[in-house]
Protein backbone atom coordinates (compact mmCIF):
# COMPACT_ATOMS: atom_id res chain seq x y z
CA UNK A 1 0.00 0.00 0.00
CA UNK A 2 1.61 3.27 -1.06
CA UNK A 3 1.54 5.87 1.88
CA UNK A 4 1.39 9.82 2.11
CA UNK A 5 2.42 11.67 4.85
CA UNK A 6 1.30 14.99 5.47
CA UNK A 7 3.60 16.71 7.99
CA UNK A 8 1.92 20.18 9.02
CA UNK A 9 4.11 22.22 11.29
CA UNK A 10 3.66 25.11 13.86
CA UNK A 11 6.42 27.13 15.69
CA UNK A 12 4.40 26.47 19.03
CA UNK A 13 1.31 24.92 19.72
CA UNK A 14 -0.53 26.69 22.60
CA UNK A 15 -2.95 23.75 24.17
CA UNK A 16 -3.88 23.30 27.07
CA UNK A 17 -6.84 21.54 29.48
CA UNK A 18 -8.98 25.27 29.85
CA UNK A 19 -9.17 25.21 25.77
CA UNK A 20 -9.77 22.21 24.97
CA UNK A 21 -12.78 21.86 28.09
CA UNK A 22 -14.32 24.71 26.75
CA UNK A 23 -13.68 24.26 23.24
CA UNK A 24 -11.98 27.53 22.89
CA UNK A 25 -8.84 26.58 21.22
CA UNK A 26 -6.42 28.46 19.51
CA UNK A 27 -5.69 29.00 16.02
CA UNK A 28 -2.86 26.29 15.84
CA UNK A 29 -4.96 23.77 17.41
CA UNK A 30 -7.87 24.63 15.41
CA UNK A 31 -5.84 24.20 12.35
CA UNK A 32 -4.00 20.89 13.59
CA UNK A 33 -7.86 19.03 14.42
CA UNK A 34 -8.91 20.21 10.51
CA UNK A 35 -5.72 19.14 9.18
CA UNK A 36 -6.62 15.64 10.75
CA UNK A 37 -10.13 15.66 9.73
CA UNK A 38 -9.68 16.19 6.31
CA UNK A 39 -6.54 13.76 5.61
CA UNK A 40 -8.10 11.33 7.26
CA UNK A 41 -11.89 11.24 7.45
CA UNK A 42 -12.87 12.97 4.13
CA UNK A 43 -13.63 9.97 2.36
CA UNK A 44 -16.51 7.98 3.35
CA UNK A 45 -14.03 6.18 5.46
CA UNK A 46 -11.00 6.42 7.58
CA UNK A 47 -7.99 6.84 5.23
CA UNK A 48 -5.78 3.85 5.48
CA UNK A 49 -3.09 4.67 3.09
CA UNK A 50 -2.66 8.27 4.64
CA UNK A 51 -0.76 9.91 7.88
CA UNK A 52 -0.94 13.20 9.24
CA UNK A 53 2.00 14.57 11.47
CA UNK A 54 1.48 17.93 13.34
CA UNK A 55 5.05 19.25 14.46
CA UNK A 56 5.66 21.95 17.20
CA UNK A 57 9.11 23.28 18.36
CA UNK A 58 12.74 24.22 16.74
CA UNK A 59 14.10 22.63 14.33
CA UNK A 60 16.99 20.68 16.59
CA UNK A 61 14.29 19.65 18.81
CA UNK A 62 10.94 19.28 16.78
CA UNK A 63 7.98 17.53 18.56
CA UNK A 64 5.52 15.30 16.29
CA UNK A 65 2.39 13.45 17.00
CA UNK A 66 1.53 11.26 13.99
CA UNK A 67 -2.37 9.98 13.35
CA UNK A 68 -1.88 7.13 11.15
CA UNK A 69 -5.15 5.92 9.22
CA UNK A 70 -3.32 2.41 9.33
CA UNK A 71 -3.48 1.74 12.88
CA UNK A 72 -5.52 4.51 14.48
CA UNK A 73 -8.18 3.30 16.71
CA UNK A 74 -11.29 5.36 18.92
CA UNK A 75 -10.90 8.81 17.12
CA UNK A 76 -13.90 10.39 15.40
CA UNK A 77 -13.62 13.09 13.15
CA UNK A 78 -15.26 15.92 15.17
CA UNK A 79 -12.65 18.50 16.27
CA UNK A 80 -13.80 18.25 20.02
CA UNK A 81 -12.77 14.44 19.82
CA UNK A 82 -9.36 15.67 17.65
CA UNK A 83 -8.30 18.10 20.35
CA UNK A 84 -9.00 15.52 23.29
CA UNK A 85 -6.35 13.26 21.52
CA UNK A 86 -3.80 16.31 20.47
CA UNK A 87 -4.05 17.44 24.17
CA UNK A 88 -3.12 13.95 25.25
CA UNK A 89 -0.34 13.26 23.02
CA UNK A 90 0.90 16.64 23.86
CA UNK A 91 1.39 15.74 27.50
CA UNK A 92 2.86 12.39 26.86
CA UNK A 93 5.47 14.30 24.52
CA UNK A 94 6.26 16.28 27.60
CA UNK A 95 7.88 13.28 29.12
CA UNK A 96 9.74 12.52 25.93
CA UNK A 97 13.25 12.53 25.21
CA UNK A 98 15.31 14.09 22.05
CA UNK A 99 15.16 11.03 19.53
CA UNK A 100 12.69 9.29 21.65
CA UNK A 101 9.42 7.38 19.61
CA UNK A 102 6.46 5.92 21.30
CA UNK A 103 3.09 5.10 20.46
CA UNK A 104 -0.18 5.49 22.40
CA UNK A 105 -2.53 3.27 22.74
CA UNK A 106 -5.20 4.17 20.31
CA UNK A 107 -2.24 4.06 17.70
CA UNK A 108 -0.86 7.90 17.76
CA UNK A 109 2.97 8.34 17.37
CA UNK A 110 4.51 9.87 19.20
CA UNK A 111 8.41 11.92 18.62
CA UNK A 112 11.14 13.88 19.66
CA UNK A 113 13.55 14.56 16.66
CA UNK A 114 15.42 16.95 15.07
CA UNK A 115 14.14 17.86 11.15
CA UNK A 116 17.47 16.58 9.76
CA UNK A 117 16.71 13.15 10.87
CA UNK A 118 12.99 13.27 10.91
CA UNK A 119 13.02 14.39 6.72
CA UNK A 120 15.43 11.96 5.92
CA UNK A 121 13.81 8.98 8.04
CA UNK A 122 10.53 9.80 5.94
CA UNK A 123 11.77 11.31 2.40
CA UNK A 124 12.18 7.58 1.19
CA UNK A 125 9.58 7.67 -1.65
CA UNK A 126 9.92 11.38 -2.10
CA UNK A 127 8.89 14.62 -1.09
CA UNK A 128 6.89 17.91 -2.33
CA UNK A 129 6.78 21.11 -0.25
CA UNK A 130 3.99 23.93 -0.24
CA UNK A 131 5.88 27.28 -0.49
CA UNK A 132 4.74 30.90 -1.39
CA UNK A 133 5.72 31.46 -4.70
CA UNK A 134 3.20 31.13 -7.95
CA UNK A 135 5.79 30.06 -10.04
CA UNK A 136 5.92 26.47 -8.20
CA UNK A 137 4.12 23.42 -9.57
CA UNK A 138 0.45 22.87 -9.30
CA UNK A 139 -0.82 19.62 -6.91
CA UNK A 140 0.19 16.45 -9.42
CA UNK A 141 -3.02 15.06 -11.49
CA UNK A 142 -2.33 12.26 -9.32
CA UNK A 143 -0.55 12.86 -5.97
CA UNK A 144 1.78 9.88 -5.59
CA UNK A 145 2.81 8.22 -2.28
CA UNK A 146 5.80 10.60 -0.50
CA UNK A 147 6.28 13.31 2.58
CA UNK A 148 4.00 16.03 1.63
CA UNK A 149 4.85 19.46 3.87
CA UNK A 150 2.85 22.46 4.58
CA UNK A 151 4.74 24.60 7.04
CA UNK A 152 2.15 27.06 8.84
CA UNK A 153 5.29 29.13 10.80
CA UNK A 154 8.53 28.32 9.14
CA UNK A 155 10.70 26.16 11.41
CA UNK A 156 13.38 25.81 8.98
CA UNK A 157 12.26 22.62 7.24
CA UNK A 158 13.61 23.70 3.57
CA UNK A 159 16.94 23.64 5.47
CA UNK A 160 16.46 20.19 6.53
CA UNK A 161 15.58 19.37 2.50
CA UNK A 162 19.49 20.53 1.21
CA UNK A 163 20.47 16.72 0.71
CA UNK A 164 17.87 15.33 -0.48
CA UNK A 165 15.25 16.31 -3.58
CA UNK A 166 12.02 18.15 -3.44
CA UNK A 167 9.33 18.94 -5.93
CA UNK A 168 8.01 22.53 -4.52
CA UNK A 169 4.38 22.60 -4.88
CA UNK A 170 2.33 26.20 -4.64
CA UNK A 171 0.91 26.41 -1.39
CA UNK A 172 -3.03 27.38 -0.79
CA UNK A 173 -3.88 29.10 1.90
CA UNK A 174 -4.63 26.84 4.76
CA UNK A 175 -3.14 22.98 5.45
CA UNK A 176 -6.16 21.78 5.36
CA UNK A 177 -6.73 22.97 1.73
CA UNK A 178 -3.39 21.68 0.73
CA UNK A 179 -4.12 18.33 2.20
CA UNK A 180 -7.41 18.04 0.60
CA UNK A 181 -5.81 18.66 -3.05
CA UNK A 182 -3.49 15.88 -2.63
CA UNK A 183 -6.02 13.74 -1.53
CA UNK A 184 -9.02 14.72 -4.16
CA UNK A 185 -6.18 14.34 -6.77
CA UNK A 186 -5.48 10.88 -5.99
CA UNK A 187 -8.77 9.21 -5.79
Amino acid sequence: MSLRRFLIVFRQFPIDEVSVRSGENAREVVVACRSINVGLFISGDLRRNVEVSIAYGEKEDLRVMTFPGKSLKRVSPDERSISFFLLKAYKELANLHLGEVERMDNGIELRRTGVTELLSSWSGSGTYVAQDDAAKEQVPVESPSGLYIYEVDDVGISEGLANLPAVMLRKPMSPERFILDINLSSD
